[in-house]
């Protein structure tokens, strides 16, 4: 749970982009999101840099050993003033996020789940970040105030995003909507997922059942060592019984799928900070028939539980639907054909929570 100041915090942080001009609320968490990564990844930086002063080992740096490279350190740029810090983060630092997912694909993706992995997933979707924050004033702050979050605590993160988040009240042209957290929370709950498992939510959004089903399992996952009080009497789970599974966790476990590549990008951020470092939070629409060549396997009977709220209007163009959900049901309501999808996506014995309209069970 956050802290009542850091609540307070972030309030006054949202008001003044409210008054600086940015009012979509999107583009707000969006702009502090760019923000928190640009700090994380100075971060670890220093955590690789700590190891290898005490190992004596090389490591592989994420910014270049030179002036300009260290220059995009967020250490080395968060005091800049106004005009210098808009130009820097626009030209400089933004760039060479986009920069990183090509790195990563030069090294081979998905082969440790490191730190330069889960950024070639991040930097996918960073291609086309821009600073949108043209209020100097409100810069400042947003830089000033994201250097103030404790980012240094993983669970602490992932409730700074999540409080973020539930201030998206507005559902999308598509029908995207946020679920309410208690109801995910019940529907993890009643599925009990395994560390062993694979889970898909085939319309992310913002992944909040993956970020979700990962504090479920640091929570039924931590031995008394790793479990914490923090001041404010609030508990925290560290997940240490977790760590035989951490590869299975970081590379393999977590699949979400959704083509409005904002949500993408939120959603790879929302796992990042909830300690997921290789989450495959991929470009599709699942309902269309390029998921066939994209990503045959996911396709059918690959996962072990799928958690979903799918979305329930939007228009869907059949020309394009997959042939063989069609085939399951011959409809063009959204939400019959993701039910469909998800029953083809299950392995034999799997199991899923969905949120659906109640026409999906007393329609005929």
């Amino acid at each position: 749970m956050l802290t009542g100041q850091l609540r307070n915090d972030i309030d006054k942080l949202w008001e003044k982009f409210w008054t600086g001009g940015i009012t979509n609320p999107l583009t707000v968490i969006e702009q502090i999101s760019y923000l928190m990564f640009a700090r994380m990844l100075d971060m670890q930086e220093e955590v690789a840099e700590r190891k290898a002063a005490r190992t004596g080992k090389p490591f592989d740096r994420l910014f270049p050993d030179t002036s300009d490279g260290q220059l995009l350190r967020w250490k080395n740029f968060h005091h800049m003033s106004g005009k210098e810090l808009h130009k820097h983060l626009k030209n400089n630092v933004y760039p060479y996020f986009a920069s990183l997912g090509q790195h990563s694909e030069d090294e081979g993706l998905g082969t440790d789940g490191t730190a330069i992995q889960a950024l070639g997933h991040i930097g996918e979707y960073m291609q086309d970040a821009d600073l949108e924050i043209k209020n100097e004033s409100v810069l400042v702050s947003a830089v000033e105030m994201v250097n103030n979050l404790p980012l240094t605590q993983s669970d602490v993160k992932g409730d700074i995003y999540e409080y973020l988040l539930s201030k998206l009240t507005t559902a999308g042209i598509n029908g995207q909507f946020r679920t309410p957290r208690h109801i995910i929370d019940a529907m993890i709950e009643l599925i009990d997922p395994q560390p062993t498992d694979v889970i898909c939510d085939p319309s992310c959004g913002t992944a909040g059942f993956l970020a979700r089903t990962m504090e479920y399992l640091n929570k039924k996952y931590s031995s008394d060592a790793g479990t914490f009080t923090d001041e404010d009497g609030n508990l925290h789970y560290t997940g240490d019984l977790l760590e035989p599974y951490r590869e299975h966790i970081n590379k393999q476990m977590f699949w979400g799928f959704d083509f409005d590549t904002t949500m993408l990008r939120v959603s790879s951020m929302n796992m990042m900070l909830h300690g997921v470092n290789g989450a495959n939070v991929l470009y599709q629409d699942s309902l269309n028939k390029s998921i066939k060549e994209h990503y045959p396997e996911q396709e059918e009977e690959f996962f072990d539980i799928v958690l979903a709220n799918p979305p329930f209007k939007g228009s869907l163009d059949e020309t394009n639907t997959n042939p063989d959900v069609l085939g399951v049901v011959k409809t063009k309501k959204t939400e019959l054909l993701f039910v469909a999808h998800i029953l083809r996506s299950l392995k034999l014995g799997g199991r899923a929570a969905v949120i659906v309209p109640d026409g999906v069970l007393f329609g005929s």
